[in-house]
């Protein structure tokens, strides 16, 4: 391939070199131009360039379909007189993809990375080939540096350590002393189980690591010398808690039990140590009998766990807030064992507290209609409702109240004024969880969802102007992650909603919808539907729900409320990527459908979690018998779980089995998965959808 020496040198003086003529930066074409360049590139017609504009997206759009179709020599060619362009704004860029194309000697590569600025959104993009070119020239002192800048803009750890790693062999190789020595502190930094000795300062991080590479017997070692050792409360506590935690996390829910059993006693044990009261002490102590009997209920052990909370009850010991956690539990407790009026006590009970959690006061509120409702006290219902929805200033918990408020008025023959709180409901709330069931109710049709006008008009960002018109999207979309904290008006969050669905970034579509006023925000939703309720990975999913046999929109559905559509993303539980897949269970899907995979970093790419995510979804329709809530719930919880629930809780009406299942985090799961399922249904037919009034009943499509 030809070497490019004489025009590098150049591009480097054009990169760094101060100017004293001013450059009128050229602005891009617009859409229809740049449709018109395209077409005449691939020969559908034929247009002569009339301006700069023109002309440098022409050749822009040509480098790029060469790079596209393999001739790196042509696109490397073109890419380099870009770079030159003094009047192109995204040149840049330009040398971003000439470095990747273009063949060079040592000496042109040391010369661009000792002399080139790069703009803080592209660093990712340039220390990233940069480091393949000197692992490709074996120029190992640049290749540790790039690795060590890379590791700013790598999201998952074992990549950062990878990239540590390597720049710490090569300083050992060299006998750089002071780069080694700053290379293992970041290595600690990153991956605390490297430091070379466990100190009190360090051993509860150090911990941590292990765990989060599931080393999980080292980790243990290491929590239970916090708890033995010479330690405060606090750094006990925290170290107990995350030793039992482990075990949840590795799937091993006796020994979590057991675990948890001997944290509420090691703290009981220290409470009695002490002469007098000490409250963070106490507070520490209810905290975990409250966590007991929440992991002994999960056990179907609902005597036990009453038994627990009945003596943290009697002790009078812990915060307001436990405290009324406390009745609120044990009224959850006897509402499982059908003691309705028992529960209610208990609810009222919780209520008479001064709260300050906010979620905690919404639950107990929330307990007492909900438990009203069961006992067909209506009138009770209806002044509760009045009462709490006149304080409250979350439009769910808001919608959730009205919608049970309808629902007794219904019950009390009141069926019309019931009808007009559904209609309202619906107009308040129209892609809410409640706001979509009342559309059942008063069997109104849900029209189509059209597409979202996406602005391409200029937005004064010459930079973002080019990088979107040349559908340069990974480049647009940091460069938008950069200035997205500069958008505070409605009209400029509005222009953004635009940006994020062109340069395909769209965690950040989903995060701006709600920071647009309640009053704006179901009008900027339809409008901006495809950025709110985004399509990726069109093709992959496309294929996997024809070979699986599950609908685009559950895929759709659950991938959005898992991740955002994010790849890198973990949770705590220790579930990976975009369906957020749990190892154990990927492992045992990649040997049934013969899906490659190693261990839990395959997680992360997309194509493997999204079929492991679809294979797992088909198991579970199959076995709920396609019935929506238990699939969606499955899916957040286990079979076994909901199960269980099923067994003591469905009364035959599923609208009200999804409010009794006791898990928080799986009954707003299913309304949630309900109200992304429904939408991208909307979006995706062509004709009105009446939902039916058996839809849990039956199975879906």
């Amino acid at each position: 391939m030809k070497k490019i020496l004489i025009p590098f040198f150049l591009l480097v003086f054009l990169f760094t070199s101060c100017s004293t003529k001013p450059v009128k930066l050229a602005s891009a074409p617009g859409a229809g131009r740049m449709n018109a360049l395209r077409d005449s590139l691939s020969g559908k017609s034929q247009i002569v360039p009339v301006d700069e504009s023109d002309e440098l997206a022409k050749a822009y759009l040509e480098a790029l379909s060469e790079e596209k179709n393999g001739k790196p020599k042509e696109a490397c060619d073109l890419f380099l007189k870009l770079a030159e362009k003094k009047n192109l704004p995204v040149r840049d860029s330009a040398l971003i993809h000439a470095l990747r194309d273009c063949e060079y000697s040592t000496g042109e590569l040391k010369d661009i990375w000792s002399e080139t600025k790069i703009p803080d959104y592209l660093k990712e993009f340039y220390f990233d080939v940069s480091l393949k070119l000197a692992a490709e020239k074996k120029l190992e002192d640049f290749e540790a540096e790039f690795a060590y800048a890379l590791i700013a803009f790598r999201p998952v750890q074992n990549e950062k350590v990878k990239l540590i790693n390597r720049a710490i062999e090569i300083a050992a190789k060299k006998g750089d002393a002071e780069k080694l020595k700053l290379y293992k502190e970041k290595l600690i930094e990153l991956s605390p189980m490297n430091a070379a000795e466990v100190t009190p300062q360090n051993i509860y991080s150090v911990a941590k690591d292990f765990e989060s590479h599931r080393k999980f017997e080292k980790a243990r070692e290491l929590y239970q010398q916090i708890i033995r050792g010479e330690y405060t409360l606090e750094e006990k506590v925290k170290a107990y808690n995350a030793y039992r935690m482990s075990y949840k996390v590795a799937r091993d829910l006796k020994t979590f039990l057991e675990k948890t059993y001997e944290m509420e006693k090691f703290l009981k044990a220290e409470m009695e140590k002490n002469e007098t009261p000490n409250e963070k002490l106490e507070q520490a102590w209810a905290e975990a009998r409250i966590a007991l009997a929440r992991a002994v209920w999960t056990e179907h052990k609902n005597p036990e766990a009453r038994d627990i909370l009945n003596v943290l009850v009697e002790s009078k010991k812990g915060s307001k807030d436990q405290q009324a956690l406390s009745h609120y539990l044990l009224g959850a407790l006897h509402l499982e064992s059908k003691q309705n009026k028992e529960a209610l006590k208990q609810y009222e009970k919780a209520a008479s507290f001064k709260i300050s959690d906010v979620s905690l006061l919404e639950n107990i509120q929330w307990a007492v209609v909900w438990n009203s409702w069961l006992l067909k006290e209506d009138a009770k219902i209806q002044k509760a409702v009045e009462q709490f929805t006149r304080k409250s200033d979350n439009q769910a918990f808001v919608s959730k109240l009205t919608y049970w408020k309808a629902k007794s008025l219904q019950r009390m023959g009141k069926k019309e004024e019931a009808a007009q709180i559904f209609t309202a409901l619906n107009a308040t709330d129209p892609f809410g969880y409640y706001g979509i069931l009342s559309t059942i109710e008063i069997q109104k049709p849900l029209t189509p969802l059209v597409d979202s006008p996406i602005n391409k008009d200029p937005t004064g960002n010459l930079e973002m102007d080019w990088l979107l018109a040349l559908e340069e999207k990974e480049f647009a979309q940091k460069l938008l992650k950069s200035i997205n904290s500069q958008f505070k008006k409605t009209e400029e969050r509005e222009r953004a909603m635009s940006l994020y669905y062109l340069s395909e970034w769209y965690q950040g579509g989903m995060r701006q919808i709600y920071k647009f006023k309640q009053s704006a925000r179901n009008v900027m939703t339809e409008k901006y539907i495809n950025v709110v309720f985004p399509t990726p990975y069109l093709l992959i999913v496309n294929r996997l729900s024809k070979k699986y046999g599950v609908p685009t929109e559950l895929i759709y559905s659950i991938t959005r409320q898992e991740s955002a559509f994010v790849p890198s993303e973990r949770s705590w539980a220790d579930a990976f990527g975009l369906m957020q897949m749990i190892p154990e269970k990927a492992q045992e899907l990649s040997k049934k459908y013969k899906v490659p995979y190693k261990d839990f970093n395959d997680l992360y790419i997309p194509e493997i979690n999204l079929e492991l995510g679809t294979a797992l979804l088909k198991d579970l329709r199959k076995k709920s018998k396609g019935k929506f809530a238990q699939t969606v719930a499955a899916y957040n919880a286990s079979e076994a779980a909901y199960k269980v629930w099923e067994k003591e809780r469905f009364n035959g009406n599923y609208i009200e089995f999804i409010e009794m299942i006791p898990y928080d985090e799986t009954r707003n799961y299913i309304k949630l998965v309900f109200r992304n399922y429904i939408t991208y249904k909307r979006i995706t037919s062509k004709e009105e959808l009446l939902l039916d009034k058996d839809f849990f009943a039956k199975p879906f499509d």
